[in-house]
């Protein structure tokens, strides 16, 4: 086991005002004078397999059921993307709100809300969706404010809370879950149609993951001030004012001050971030969303293409940890300048499709590219804005990129359905990608305005 689980707080008789949290069970409150372990690495572990079982097992299962719905029903591919897209628009407009209550009722309550209304949207999709407007209706609103609430955003805010010296790597380790649930679950989905004959089954079993996962929220704690201790596991001070008397050295930039989010909004790196969140998501949600159908229309095998998207998703997963790792020693603009360019130049193959062994080889390296700006992208609002400060930036800044990329599935369907290829949205987002190239060069750390 790593010599991180291991490390020790002295926990003085003053513990400074902090809170402990009301939902914690006794075995988890600090007695005075005692030794307590750093639970941080617990917490994390905790946040992995509940964002494996509540991400991974369901988002990425869609780009295996999707199609089959989509091919059963006779439904149009356009209509059809309208159930991404308004779950992509819901999930960032209501981000604002999800920062609002993780900063009132913390980070454990609003997961649990969210992957309570996960596991009702997959009930429903499994037992009464049957019509256009249903899917949209409950992918969209029901599965969209899920993801939402019980999604990406309490998590990296809750590692944002617990880490700073090894931020980078635990955020990594963290999103290697969903990626991980997705390699899992897409030939398990893909096994579950084939041997029952039945997508709905499918969704049913999504539930069930969703359910476990609920219950390991309870073993979350959203602060380490809520058992008494500190970041990192550093020692907790007599007296929160002092300094820190050993401070962590930091490879990589880091605020020592939090913005404020009329601050963030202020400084141009804001917007460059948010310009490569555009590039990072939108090819995600083309792939996602028409992946599949875009290999089937290019006359490979079902299997096939589920083997294709199977091998981006584990590309994505095998990524997510060393980037994180090198993340804490090199700058993260600098590793995003290389991921974007391998995305480039895997997007044009993946297009192109000359063969199975050639998207074979591309897929994973765009997972790879995909996965780390995946780490990279929060690491670098934490890293530049303070940790204090993610969630409410954050919640500014999905409602934005999300405006552009959640039309992406639907806009893609239906230029399929007129042109009866995927030409023009691998076109418009390779060059969306190679522009966000040069904006993780120019992406430096922000300073303040004076006032």
């Amino acid at each position: 086991m790593n010599s991180e689980t291991n490390t020790e707080v002295k926990v003085p008789q003053k513990t400074n005002g902090a809170q402990i949290d009301p939902g914690r069970t006794q075995e988890n409150e600090v007695q005075p004078g005692s030794i307590q372990v750093f639970s941080g690495w617990r917490n994390l572990g905790v946040l992995f397999v509940v964002y494996m079982l509540g991400m991974g097992f369901i988002y990425y299962g869609f780009n295996v059921i999707f199609p089959e719905m989509v091919k059963s029903m006779g439904w149009s591919r356009g209509d059809a993307a309208w159930g991404q897209t308004l779950r992509g628009l819901l999930i960032g407009f209501s981000a604002p709100f999800v920062a609002l209550a993780i900063n009132k009722f913390g980070a454990r309550r609003t997961m649990s809300v969210g992957i309570s209304l996960l596991a009702l949207g997959c009930l429903l999709l499994g037992t009464v969706t049957n019509e256009l407007w249903q899917w949209n209706l409950v992918w969209g609103v029901v599965m969209g404010l899920g993801f939402a609430f019980g999604g990406v955003i309490p998590v990296q805010t809750t590692i944002l809370q617990w880490f700073d010296a090894k931020r980078s790597m635990a955020l990594g380790i963290a999103m290697t879950a969903s990626g991980l649930g997705g390699f899992i679950a897409q030939p398990f989905y893909a096994w579950i149609i084939e041997t029952t004959n039945s997508w709905q089954t499918s969704w049913l079993c999504a539930g069930i993951f969703a359910v476990l996962a609920l219950i390991g929220t309870f073993w979350l704690i959203n602060k380490p001030e809520d058992v008494g201790q500190r970041v990192d596991g550093e020692p907790v001070a007599e007296q929160d004012s002092l300094p820190n008397n050993n401070p962590l050295v930091s490879k990589t930039y880091k605020t020592s001050v939090n913005w404020s989010l009329t601050e963030a909004i202020r400084s141009r790196v804001l917007w460059l971030i948010i310009i490569i969140y555009m590039a990072q998501v939108m090819p995600l949600y083309l792939l996602m969303v028409h992946g599949s159908l875009h290999f089937t229309d290019l006359n490979f095998s079902r299997l096939d293409a589920a083997s294709v998207l199977s091998f981006m998703v584990a590309g994505s997963a095998f990524a997510r940890f060393p980037v994180g790792w090198l993340g804490d020693r090199i700058e993260p603009r600098y590793i995003m300048t290389i991921l974007n360019s391998i995305s480039v130049l895997a997007l044009v193959v993946i297009w192109q499709a000359p063969s199975l062994t050639w998207l074979l080889i591309m897929a994973p390296l765009f997972g790879v590219a995909m996965g780390g700006n995946i780490v990279m992208l929060p690491t670098m609002v934490g890293n530049y804005f303070g940790k204090d400060s993610f969630a409410s930036i954050n919640g500014f800044i999905l409602p934005l990129q999300v405006v552009f990329s959640a039309m992406v599935p639907v806009c893609a369907g239906y230029i399929a359905d007129a042109t009866g290829t995927y030409d023009w949205p691998f076109m418009a987002l390779i060059l969306l990608v190679a522009i966000a190239i040069i904006l993780s060069i120019a992406a430096t750390p922000p300073r303040k305005l004076a006032a």
